[in-house]
């Protein structure tokens, strides 16, 4: 009986860490040189396999953002390194390109989220073909 007796009392103690809402945070993208950091917020938080995740990247850049730039999102298997699902992507120059200085913000939907692994990286970045003009992954989410 007493062993029930601390069980019900261990299962009755709140443990304030795991009732924190976690929030992503992106951090800079680990390659040389390394690219402007985007500041990205991503709804729902967390993602949710299956269903339509929002990526907002707000970012300021030292030069033009050149016409046929993209801001992309992509999701990877933190332990093989390998892309999971597509890699989305919305043009960064609807409405006219970004100016060098001039904060943007754009969105991005990423429809039908792949089954994630645990944990996994997400990369956001603005690109030019395969130059890579800012950027900002969150690892080990």
């Amino acid at each position: 009986m007493k062993i029930l007796s601390s069980l019900s009392i261990v299962n009755a103690i709140p443990i304030p860490h795991k009732l924190l809402k976690r929030t992503t945070e992106f951090t800079e993208c680990r390659q040389s040189p390394t690219p402007p950091l985007l500041s990205v917020v991503i709804s729902p938080d967390p993602v949710v396999s299956g269903n339509t995740v929002t990526f907002t990247a707000t970012g300021s850049l030292n030069q033009d953002v050149p016409d046929g730039s993209d801001l992309i999102a992509f999701f990877g298997d933190s332990s093989s390194s390998k892309i999971i699902g597509d890699i989305k992507r919305a043009p960064m120059c609807d409405g006219g390109c970004p100016r060098a200085g001039a904060q943007f913000t754009k969105t991005l939907d990423y429809s039908d989220v792949p089954g994630l692994p645990n944990p996994y990286d997400i990369v956001v970045g603005v690109v030019k073909n395969t130059d890579v003009l800012a950027c900002a992954v969150a690892i080990n989410v």
